[in-house]
């Protein structure tokens, strides 16, 4: 360090410093002023930039990586502009020449941004801001969860209540031991006639007035179908899922039917079947 001179020793404490028979600054300043056109490279000395940074770089108490590599891409940039001043070359078409005035202006413009932001993020590390503060996500409102009521009905409400509540019940407990049924389907079947000798036409709702047992309402069911299979009555609806009307089937029309169902074998009667169960 004594071998320095005290003009490089104040020139590394400022910061590197071109002193040029033309020009006297910063690096970056010279290579700008190049770019523009204001100053022409060839009338630079590359070899005594590149003393002058190795005197300077010589006379520095401790090695910089970052100034040594904006050096190192300065004088690269350099380099490639002198050479292309310098050497001859064809003549390249205007797209070309173009696209290497918009590279040039590119370079510059990036560099100068890198520039001012390192700037910037110095001065910020001078106050002491290392970090930056970072804004709360907008809360997201919560979806509504109102259902659209515009069509429903309370009877439609009801109903489907009702189905719910059926579906979703628990079924009755069963005793341990399970007691006969106090009705067969002769007794339905009895109870199908008497009705209709007393009436010409019943309906199957009034069949099953005062039946509170799923049971018997399908005994009763058993004790239709056998009377169906007879031919001693015959039923029908007048609409799609409507009211059951059960009548008496007429006299004359009950040897025509049997004769056409006789050549078949007929299974066992409902009545038989329960009898044996």
């Amino acid at each position: 360090m004594d071998s320095v001179s005290p003009a490089l020793q104040q020139n590394a404490r400022d910061g590197f410093t071109l002193r040029l028979p033309n020009y006297e600054g910063p690096l970056d300043v010279l290579l700008r002023l190049i770019e523009e056109r204001h100053l022409e490279i060839t009338a630079v000395s590359l070899a005594k930039v590149a003393d002058q940074f190795i005197a300077y770089m010589a006379a520095m108490a401790r090695r910089d990586p970052v100034t040594i590599s904006n050096f190192l891409s300065i004088a690269a940039r350099l380099i490639v502009i002198k050479s292309r001043a310098l050497l001859p070359q064809l003549t390249a078409p205007l797209e070309e020449e173009q696209a290497d005035a918009d590279d040039l202006v590119a370079q510059l413009r990036a560099y100068q941004v890198y520039k001012r932001l390192a700037r910037w993020l110095r001065e910020r590390e001078k106050a002491g801001l290392r970090s930056w503060p970072v804004a709360a996500p907008p809360v997201a409102r919560p979806r509504s969860r109102q259902l659209p009521l515009d069509n429903v009905t309370l009877e439609t409400l009801a109903r489907m209540m009702r189905r719910v509540i059926d579906r979703w019940m628990p079924p009755p407990l069963a005793d341990e031991v399970v007691a006969p049924l106090p009705f067969t389907v002769n007794d339905c079947i009895a109870r199908i006639e008497s009705a209709i000798a007393a009436r010409s036409r019943v309906t199957f709702s009034e069949l099953l007035t005062g039946v509170h047992l799923r049971s018997e309402i399908i005994v009763t069911l058993l004790a239709l179908l056998e009377l169906l299979k007879r031919y001693a009555v015959r039923a029908y609806q007048d609409t799609l899922f409507g009211e059951i009307v059960i009548e008496p089937m007429p006299a004359e029309e009950r040897p025509q039917l049997a004769d056409e169902a006789g050549g078949e074998d007929q299974p066992a009667s409902l009545t038989q079947m329960s009898e044996s169960v």
